[in-house]
Parts: C-alpha cells; structure tokens; sequence
C-alpha cells in the first residue's frame, strides 16, 4: 500500500553552510490540505520549505510521494512539486508570459516545442492570478506584488500535487491576498497539498487548515489555527500578549495584540485594580488597561455580558453569576472580598437595574478616594438609572463623597498615577 502522505519529513536538518537552522523536524502533509508555517523572524520557516523543495541541501528521511526526494531528477521533481519563493532576482527582459511559460519545459523532451495545450495553461494561470492583461508586459516593468503573482502563476502552471509558497502574500494588497488565498484553498479542497509560509497570523489562521508553529528551527505546536495559535503559545513563541477569539462572520480563530507595557507601566505594576462594570460598558476599558501592567480584576459580572467575555479572553479574574436573576448572597461577599483588597476600584457607568443594584450600593463601604468613576462625555447617571432614582443617587453620592470622575481613559491613568502630569484633580467633573 503507497504512502498517503505527499510529503514526509522525520528528523529532518538543514541550513547554510555549516550552520544548523532546521533541526530535527518530524512531520507529513497528505492531498487535500493547506498548511501554515508560523513562526518568529529567523525561525527556520523559510529553511524548511526550501529543504522541501530540495533548494538547499538536508539530512535526515524526506519522501515525496513516497521517494527519497533527493532521488528525483530535476524535471521529475519540477512535474511533483512547485515553488513559489519570496522574490527572484529579474536579470532579464523576458515578458510575463515567457516567464509563465518556462514551468511547462520540465514535461517536455529536450529540444521539443511548446504544444497548444501546454499554452491554454499558461493562460489559465495567468487568469487564476489576475495577471492576464500583464502577459505582453516586461518582468522588469512589475511592481512588487505583480511580480509575486507572476512567480505564482508560473508555479499553478507546472500542474503540480505538491505546492510550496513562501510567503506567497507579501507583497500583495488586501484583495489579491484574499484571491490568491481562496485560489490556495480551492487547490487544496480539490486535492491538492499546499504549504505556505506566513508571517500574518490572522491570514494564516482564516485560510489553512492546519498550523505547523516553529521556534529556533524545531517544530513546538502542530494542529487546527485554534489548537496552535493559543495566548500561552503565541507568548512563549513571539514574546507577545493576544487575545483569541472567533471571528463572528468566519467562525475562525483571530488575534487581537495586547497593547505592551508602555513606559508608565512600572509604576502600575504594584496596583491591584478592581473593575466594576456591566452592560458591555468595561470591554474597551479592560482592554486599554491590561497592557498596562496591572494587576486587574473584573468583580461581578453576567455570563452573556460582553465585559464577561472579555474578561475570560483577557485572563482577568471576575465573579461569572447567572443573568436576570438575583445575585447570590455569597458572591456579592466575594465582591466585598475584592473591594477590599483593591487598591483603587474604577467604576465604569453602566445600566443598574434592581437584579445588579447590590454592586453598586456596595462601593459605598470603600474609601472615595480608592474610587475612580468612568462617565463618558455627554452622559449623565441618570442615563443608566432603571431603580426610579436609586442608581443614579447612588452615582451621585459617591462623587459627592469624593470619588474622582472622569470621561476618558487617558484621565484614569493620570488618576491611578496622579504624579504623571502633576493634574491629580484636574480630571473631577460636575455630573449632576
């Protein structure tokens, strides 16, 4: 029975010269898939793809379709697999069709010509890769992304089961990205095996169907976009802060960057800060403030609440009780618990109902002073008063009281560190 596998690697080397960049790297694609390798700048991704297409020489077991490939005669190899590199050096005038039209010569004998049906193809790629108005045009002429396409369509036009691309989007707008991409999955859909290098992560993760994760040239996660691209491994990968989620309109795994530690987060560090928000009200601010370097709690909040599930993706502590009903006597004392061991409590202005009342009324035991309220321009506390005065009065009391209210994010920051601008109090408005 024949290997199902168009390409198996098992602990494969490779590099320059004498230096080691890929090592011992285990892996296999069979037909109808579309992979990404992902991985940081110098990684070892390009070096691998290139091992693949045998472009640098390497150690260790490497079939395709089941044979050694550095067994393959160059034009055995140039009618199994295609190669797509970054960019190729354009020493030539040649047209665009003349270049498209060189990857049909591995299929014929030596001195034979071109037939009709080796030209039909040529054409079909170019149309594939939006490029057939280029095919007259000198190579020289291209830009950077019509270059791209052509080295794609030469590859689509060898008629390959085997497609290697090396980061086949670089140099292409946002629209071309997603056809030549689309074209990538339908290839792969019809049985083709395709393999890509990405440096985009969210292009990656909408598009291939699985992830081959590198670091420092061995293979540390291998799975679907969503069991790859996790916080904890994009981290300890790229030594970056995300938050996952599924995009709503694909149902696929995206990125979101976490805003790095900025100058003034040293001074952050040792603030323990309680967000109480509800209603969607907190999800921005949770994000501006988790990059800070906080230390970030969320307290009390509804399951289907949007500052909820932002919390769970940000990894911030929060007390998750059943909505529409009334909160549980035991979770508001733990409310009560985090209330006090925090340093400063920003309170976002949020709707207040009967069912979420407790929570407020509960800032009323902490000191004004820890108390920072978030009221956004042009809003008044009477706006999110649904207890018939209740909320709001009790909106009013604490700023009465001495918590300091502001309208922006920026004004948090200059209150959780009155020191930055010399403007502790500037940011206390009248919300009356």
């Amino acid at each position: 029975m024949s290997d199902p596998n168009r390409i198996n690697a098992e602990n494969l080397h490779a590099g320059y010269d004498t230096q080691a960049i890929v090592k011992s790297i285990s892996c296999s694609f069979g037909p109808g898939t579309f992979t990404g390798i992902i991985g940081p700048n110098g990684s070892g991704k390009t070096t691998l793809l290139r091992a693949f297409s045998r472009a640098i020489p390497s150690s260790g077991i490497l079939e395709l379709d089941g044979k050694d490939v550095r067994d393959y005669t160059p034009a055995e190899l140039g009618m199994a697999l295609g190669f797509v590199p970054q960019d190729e050096p354009r020493p030539f005038a040649y047209t665009v069709m003349q270049v498209v039209l060189m990857a049909r010569y591995a299929r014929t004998s030596r001195f034979a010509a071109l037939l009709p049906a080796d030209y039909d193809r040529c054409h079909r790629a170019l149309a594939e890769t939006g490029i057939t108005d280029l095919a007259a045009r000198s190579i020289r002429t291209l830009s950077g992304g019509e270059w791209q396409r052509v080295l794609i369509a030469r590859a689509l036009a060898q008629d390959t089961s085997v497609l290697l691309l090396d980061e086949p989007t670089s140099h292409l707008d946002l629209a071309h990205q997603s056809d030549i991409l689309m074209l990538m999955r339908n290839l792969a859909a019809s049985g083709a095996t395709i393999i890509g290098v990405f440096h985009d992560l969210n292009l990656a993760a909408l598009y291939c169907d699985r992830l081959i994760m590198i670091k420092n040239g061995q293979m540390v996660a291998d799975g679907t976009p969503a069991q790859v691209l996790t916080p904890e491994k994009i981290r300890n990968v790229y030594g970056a802060d995300v938050v996952t989620s599924c995009h709503p309109a694909t149902g696929r795994t995206f990125l979101m960057p976490v805003k790095t530690t900025n100058g003034n987060g040293s001074h952050l560090k040792s603030l323990n800060v309680l967000v109480v928000s509800g209603g969607g009200s907190g999800a921005g601010l949770l994000h501006f403030l988790a990059g800070r370097g906080l230390s970030l709690s969320a307290g009390i909040l509804a399951t289907t609440d949007t500052d909820y599930l932002t919390a769970q993706a940000l990894e911030i502590p929060c007390i998750p009780v059943l909505p529409f009903s009334q909160i549980p006597a035991h979770e508001l004392e733990k409310q009560k618990a985090m209330l006090a061991g925090a340093d400063r409590v920003i309170l976002s202005a949020h709707p207040v109902g009967a069912g979420n009342l407790p929570v407020l009324l509960a800032l009323h035991d902490v000191d004004p002073a820890r108390i920072i309220i978030h009221l956004p321009e042009g809003r008044e506390f009477t706006s999110y008063d649904f207890t018939k005065g209740t909320a709001a009065t009790a909106y009013q009391d604490l700023c009465a009281a001495g918590a300091a209210c502001t309208s922006t994010y920026d004004g948090i920051l200059r209150l959780l560190l009155p020191n930055l601008n010399g403007d502790e109090n500037h940011e206390t408005r009248n919300t009356n």
